[in-house]
């Protein structure tokens, strides 16, 4: 066999990449549903915000069906508190950590079945953060945290906000860390939806969706399979529709299982 066969031959490093998008992130599950049935485990995994805390519980060897449950079960009072003590934000995030230790585990990056990375952003110096060592629920408090509305965290002597900020599509960290094959989950608006805000947070998450779908574009390119779930018409402040967009996220991924089979070298 010549080294060309043998390269041909090797395995690809399956790299999962899961974007932000607050309550929007339920349709990531419905991706993992389907890549689950066709037998397609990541090797590396990075998630921003809401890909963040799915791609950690997923990494945790937290059940699929169990993380389903998290999500169409969780409610903003679970998560927040009125912030009456500090200046910085509206609400206390510190439920959120609970949350995770009490679903997740009270874990390191080093304890997780598949290696992976949170992105959040220093809101001091404006960079790009990594997260992958230490304990997990303050990272993934962290890379979930909307500046101005939920509490910045201090990791390292670092003030983190969400990283949506500076990477909502964190397609370059799983090429970083050595994934080879990158399929990505891009939740993020490609567009205005047209769809009237409801409340300030609805009308302040849209702004924020607008801003981060042009950088989403050339991350977009890099992806050997990129899926966009429909999930635009849905507000990302509300759990209530949270089955729905499971489901946008599983009817995205089906569209695309045909292309996954081909690259992938699966036989069904």
């Amino acid at each position: 066999m010549s080294i060309f066969d043998f390269l041909r031959k090797k395995k690809p490093v399956i790299g999962l990449a899961l974007s932000g998008g607050s309550t929007r992130g339920a349709a990531h599950l419905g991706v993992l549903k389907v890549l689950e049935r066709e037998g397609i485990r990541p090797d590396i995994v990075a998630g921003t915000s809401a890909g963040a805390l799915v791609g950690a519980a997923y990494c945790a060897g937290v059940p699929l069906d169990e993380i389903t449950r998290m999500f169409l079960t969780m409610s903003w009072p679970t998560l927040l508190k009125p912030n009456l003590n500090r200046p910085l934000s509206l609400f206390d995030t510190s439920p959120m950590e609970e949350y995770i230790r009490k679903n997740i585990g009270d874990c390191e990056f080093k304890d997780l079945q598949i290696p992976f990375a949170a992105i959040a952003c220093d809101i001091m110096t404006g960079e790009r953060i990594v997260l992958d060592k230490g304990h997990l629920a303050p990272a993934i408090r962290a890379s979930a945290s909307i500046p101005g509305l939920f509490s910045p965290v201090e990791i390292d002597g670092r003030l983190l906000v969400d990283g949506g900020t500076v990477d909502n599509f964190p397609v370059e960290q799983a090429k970083a860390m050595g994934a080879t094959y990158i399929i990505g989950v891009n939740l993020s608006k490609s567009q205005a939806s047209g769809r009237r805000p409801t409340n300030p947070f609805d009308m302040f998450m849209d702004m924020v969706n607008i801003m981060q779908a042009r950088s989403a574009v050339a991350d977009a390119s890099e992806c050997d399979c990129y899926i966009r779930p429909e999930v635009s018409m849905y507000s990302s402040w509300t759990f209530g529709e949270a089955d729905k967009m499971l489901e946008a996220g599983v009817a995205a991924t089906e569209a695309v299982v045909p292309q996954l089979r081909k690259d992938l070298k699966l036989i069904k």
